[in-house]
């Protein structure tokens, strides 16, 4: 596996409250694979690949990068 993520949440703090983005997102990646993220403005797209490349944390969840062969 390249890249795992299980049961990932991740909300944004705002002014008018808390803005949930991402609620139980599962996905897994095998090396080879590939994967297309589509959706409308504000879908969660960036967050997820921050999620995933370590530039952001989740609330909560697990990602796991690089296990393997």
């Amino acid at each position: 596996m390249v890249l795992s993520l299980s049961g990932i949440k991740k909300s944004y703090q705002t002014a008018e409250g808390n803005i949930p983005v991402l609620n139980g997102v599962d996905l897994s990646l095998e090396a080879g694979e590939s994967l297309a993220l589509t959706g409308e403005s504000g879908s969660g797209k960036s967050t997820l690949l921050h999620l995933a490349g370590g530039l952001d944390l989740p609330d909560s969840g697990i990602i796991t990068v690089g296990v393997g062969k």
